[in-house]
Parts: C-alpha cells; structure tokens; sequence
C-alpha cells in the first residue's frame, strides 16, 4: 500500500516507478495506493510520520513502514522481494475504521392525530402565533396538528439543522442547549450539546425561530431526563397558512427577531456559563413570559441592554474563558505524551522550556493556575475536583481517571500524582506553547490542511527561527531526507523539537 498526497512533488516523482514495480510483479501480491486527502485522522492513526509511505500487510498484520521517495526504489524493491520470499502471501485489505455514528434527530416514539379538547384548543388560539389568524385559517391548520410524543432525553430538536416544524408541549418539560462557538474542538467531546439556556413547560412552545428567520436552528431541544413522555402538539410549517408569521411567508420585524434569539440564546457573545448581563435579561424576560410571548412587547424598550455595561462585564469573562480553554488546550497535549517516569531528564526537559517562557507568558500562566484553584479551596494545589470543575465549564466531560492521569503527568519523577502545583503546572503549560507554537507555525504552511508539510518547508523555518526553543543543528537533522520534497507529519516532527516522548 502506497500512501501518498496529490500535491506531494516526491510522491509524484514515486508514481510511475511504484506501477512499473506493480505491473512487472508475477508473485501475487496485490498493489494498492491510498490517497491521505480527506483522510487525515486515519492515516496519522496508522503512525506515518513522512510521504510517500509504503505498507507491507501479511495476515492481516503491518510488515513493513518506510518513507519511500523515488531515490528509495531499490530500497522499495528489496523489501519487496524479502516480503515475498519470507510471507509468501498476498496483500490484506484492512478496512477503515467505522464512521462516527452519524448526528439525528430523535424520531417521536408515537404520533398520532391530535384530539383537541375544548380547553387545549382555547389554549392553542391564544398562543401570540394564532391569536390574530382568521378563524377559517385556525382551524384548518388545527385539522393538520399531530400529537408527537418524545421519550425522555430525545433529541427533539438538534443545533444546526433546519427547522420545519413548530411544537406547543402538552405534557413534559424540555430543556434549550446551546453551544457557546467557545468550546474547544480538540478537547470538547463530540456529543457535547451545550450549556442548557432555557426550560420550557407545559403550554410553552419551540421551533418558532427556524420558521421565522429561515436560518438553522439556533439551539437544540431535548425532553428533560427523570420526566415524564413528553407530548406537543406539532405543526408542520407546510400546513400553516399565509396568514401566520410561522409560514415563512410574511415580514417579520426586527424587535421579533430579537426576542427569538435571546429566547434560544443566539445573541452574539453566545451563552457561557456566568450570569453574564445578557443571560439575566434573558431569564427575566422569560420570567415574566416576554420572551415566550413576543407579541406583548410593548415595554421592551425599556428593558434594552447597557450595552456599554453588557460589554464592561463580558469582555473579563470571555478574556477567563480564553485563559481555561488554554489550560485545556495543553492537557490535550499533556495526555499525548508518555513519560518516562523517575527520569530527571524529563524534569530538566520542561525546566529549559520554562526558561524560554516571556514574564508576559508566565504572569498569564500563574493566572490560569489561579483561575483552576479558584474553588471552594485556593490552597496552592490544583486537585482532581478543581480540574473537573474547570473543564465542565468549556463543555468537556472527562472521567476522574482521565483527570487523574492529566495531573499524574505533570510530574514525571513520580508515577501517582494526586495534586499539581505550580512549577509543575508551568512546566506542562510551556511544553504546551511550545508544541503549538511549532504546530501552528507549521501548519500555515499546510494549504491542504493534511497534516504533512515538505521536509525543506520545514528546515527552512527552523533555520528562519535561529534555534528558537531546544532547536540546534542537531533537530535540523531529523529532517535530513533524502528528496526534501517529501513530506513531514509536522505534529510528530514538533513533539520532537521539544523533546516529548
């Protein structure tokens, strides 16, 4: 199996010999070539550090990896003819891993025609939708509802998609998440659906933002857990007349608009988890039924956001948040690496890293270890507790041996760390900057965002950076290939620079 890029200048240098090699085999083994574009993830899993790469597979198991530019055809060739005369058995294909499970909707348990009482359909008209309708309209779209019934804990409604249905809750409770756009891709878990911003009961109702703006949804919608079925009577946006603003069909004001998107927590700085000035408006506005009510707004000038205020406050907040997800930034890497525990090396390692640091870089650092000792007890350590506390709060869930073993790391002269404190805090959070730096630095070369960069890209800047951070002539070795246009897995080649194993 031959790995290679489409943009690669050595892997299209490799091409015509590896087909010759194929085209001229006579034992049987079977030829294949795997494009690494779109496929990011999977190729850096199988542990290819340069391309072109070239597999042996025999029994389902890997022989042989090795960079293999054009100059390494004969080396290419002798492997080969060991391969066949030791296995004797043909190339195995290896499947790609199964993909993610893919993100739904939860599908109504049960739905039926609704029956509408007398008293439910009182409570249906003077929704602030369907007050004003035309009796005729009302009741023709009332013939259309369907009672929809979710299990506790469905996903009525997911963050992102499109909207076409508008429900009232009959029966249950439902919970509005909403991810802040502030949670780290890196560490934030994949079925994160954010920090709840709402709750809505009986009588309340949902979706109506979609059918209004025609933009995705804003938030997502589950039935709250330890509840009851939860029932709606549901509207298809289809079935509602021109005469209703949820047909999409009419002109929506500004002042709509905006009570819509604080209600699902779209309002620009997004929803943390503070009461931030934003969030109280909010709250109180629902309090009060303004939110779920749009159509009564008659003082809602007066209840306009300090914006200057809002701004005073939320700036601090955003500029803490920043410094945590730092924090959880470089215990993503710290959980990459493996120590080897009891060896001073590796002390003296972190301690050359602190070295390089900037007094700006340090005072920030001591601010986030501040920040994560900011519990119920600042004593000088950050405990299991504490880091858990920090990491919920930008939307990552983490089991307490996973917190464990970040703070185990911190110290590798010791295997079974329970605290952390700060000189070993800050040793983790320079390796970290560190490591980004290089990545990032690294990565604007990468235009096909595929995780390689060429070998000569690469000493070029480090000889640009004059040995910034453990760099010497000797790191300028490790990318002494013998085709510089072959390409480097440059989060590899930078854990490298800065000695992490």
């Amino acid at each position: 199996m031959k790995f290679y890029a489409p943009w690669c200048r050595a892997c299209k240098g490799l091409e015509p010999k590896f087909k010759k090699i194929a085209l001229d085999d006579e034992s049987g083994v079977v030829f294949s070539q795997f494009d690494v574009q779109k496929n990011k993830d999977f190729v850096k899993s199988l542990g290819i550090l340069a391309l072109p790469n070239v597999h042996f597979y025999g029994d389902k198991d890997l022989v042989e990896s090795f960079p293999c530019g054009p100059s390494k055809v004969p080396v290419l060739r002798k492997k080969l003819s060991e391969y066949v005369e030791t296995r004797l058995t043909s190339g195995t294909y290896i499947p790609l891993p199964p993909s993610k499970e893919e993100k739904k909707e939860s599908e109504p348990c049960a739905e039926r025609d609704s029956v509408i009482s007398e008293e439910t359909r009182e409570m249906l008209r003077s929704n602030v939708y369907f007050v004003d309708m035309p009796e005729d309209d009302f009741e023709i779209m009332l013939g259309k509802a369907t009672m929809s019934s979710f299990e506790p804990g469905s996903t009525i409604m997911r963050q992102g998609f499109p909207g076409k249905k508008f429900y009232v809750i009959g029966t249950g409770e439902v919970e509005v998440m909403a991810r802040t756009g502030y949670e780290d891709p890196l560490t934030t878990p994949s079925g994160f659906m954010g920090s709840v911003v709402n709750r809505f009961g009986v009588g309340n109702f949902f979706g109506e933002r979609s059918l209004i703006t025609g933009e995705p949804r804003a938030a997502s919608i589950k039935a709250v857990k330890g509840q009851d079925t939860t029932r709606c009577y549901t509207f298809k946006q289809e079935d509602i007349p021109a005469s209703c603003v949820l047909s999409g069909k009419g002109r929506v004001s500004e002042r709509v608009k905006k009570e819509v998107n604080v209600k699902y927590g779209a309002v620009g700085f997004g929803e943390l988890e503070v009461k931030d000035q934003l969030a109280s408006v909010a709250l109180e506005n629902q309090r009060r039924g303004s939110v779920n009510n749009p159509g009564d707004l008659k003082d809602v000038e007066d209840e306009e956001v300090d914006l200057e205020k809002a701004t005073s406050e939320i700036l601090p907040l955003l500029q803490k948040f920043k410094l945590v997800r730092m924090a959880a930034r470089c215990f993503e890497h710290i959980m990459r690496t493996t120590p080897k525990w009891g060896d001073e090396s590796e002390v003296y390692r972190r301690s050359l890293l602190v070295s390089q640091l900037t007094e700006s870089q340090k005072a920030e650092f001591r601010s986030v270890f501040e920040i994560i000792d900011g519990g119920d007890r600042e004593d000088g350590t950050i405990s299991i507790l504490d880091l858990k506390r920090t990491m919920e709060s930008i939307g990552r869930t983490s089991t307490d041996d996973e917190l464990r073993n970040m703070i185990n790391k911190a110290n590798p002269m010791i295997d079974g760390n329970t605290e952390l404190k700060y000189s070993e805090f800050l040793g983790m959070m320079a390796e970290a900057e560190f490591y980004y730096l290089f990545v990032d630095t690294f990565n604007a070369l990468d235009r096909y965002n595929s995780g390689y960069v060429r070998a000569g890209d690469l000493k070029q800047v480090l000889v640009g950076m004059g040995g910034v951070v453990m760099g010497s002539d000797e790191k300028l070795s490790v990318v002494k290939v013998d085709d510089e246009d072959m390409l480097i897995d440059y989060e590899q080649f930078s854990r490298m620079l800065i000695g992490a194993s």
